[in-house]
Parts: structure tokens; sequence; C-alpha cells
């Protein structure tokens, strides 16, 4: 196993504009999907403009954190050294009940994982501007 660099700090995502509502709503530990006011469409990733019917209105909606794994893969090779003790770990996508799908960590030892496994949103948090999405076992 490859060992840390000492003192390095962990990547962390960088948060724009288009984007700071849903980061703030993971800092209070709350799950948002973006909704168009229009159409309803739900967008995830968010964008600034609707997919379905080009409106660049922007609503969100509180999801409720729970859903299936659709598929997962394991790390073994860390993208980053601040990752090297932290592997192997498992990197999931998530099918939310709203229909949507988000990918994150999971909290689930690799052996359990499965296709259907039902899971609920939980949060890492990371520093005072940073929460990250950690799925756990439902």
């Amino acid at each position: 196993m490859t060992q840390p660099l000492p003192n390095l700090p962990r990547p962390l995502p960088r948060i724009d504009r288009e984007h700071a509502e849903w980061w703030a709503a993971l800092r209070r530990h709350e799950l948002l999907v973006q909704e168009c006011p229009r159409c309803k469409a739900l967008t995830f990733p968010p964008e600034p403009a609707c997919p379905r019917c080009r409106s660049l209105e922007r609503g969100w909606r509180r999801s409720s954190g729970r859903g299936r794994v659709l598929s997962w893969v394991v790390v073994h090779r860390p993208s980053h050294p601040w990752f090297a003790d932290k592997v192997p770990y498992a990197v999931v996508l998530v099918q939310m009940e709203e229909g949507f799908r988000v990918i994150g960590h999971i909290d689930v030892p690799i052996e359990k994982l499965r296709d259907g496994l039902p899971v609920e949103a939980g949060f890492e948090d990371v520093n005072d501007e940073v929460a990250l999405i950690r799925f756990r076992g439902a």
C-alpha cells in the first residue's frame, strides 16, 4: 500500500455560482435536486438551463436521500496521493427515489455491495465550506 505524502491537503471540489445552492444544502446535510419551475423536470448535476424545456428559471427540490445502488467501481489505484491510504474503496452510482442519479462514496464493505442495494445519503463534513455525500446502507 502506498503511503500518503505528509501534510498533503485533500483535493476538494471548486464551488462555483451554478452549484453554490447545492453545496450549501450539503453543508446543511440536505440533498437537493434542481427542479425546473416550468416543466418540473429534475436535473442532476445542476445546469444553467432545463434540458427538457430549455427554461432558464431554476428551482430546487429536497430529495428523500433514499435510493438503490445501480453500479459501483472499486478503486485500487488512488487518483490523488491523498487517497493512497484509503484504497481499496468503492464509488457507487445511486438511482435516487425521485429518478435522478448521484455518484458518491459508500460506507458499506465492498464485499456486501450488490445491484439494487437500498441506501440513503449521509454526509461527510470536510471543512466549514465543504460537505460530501457519503451513502450508507438503508
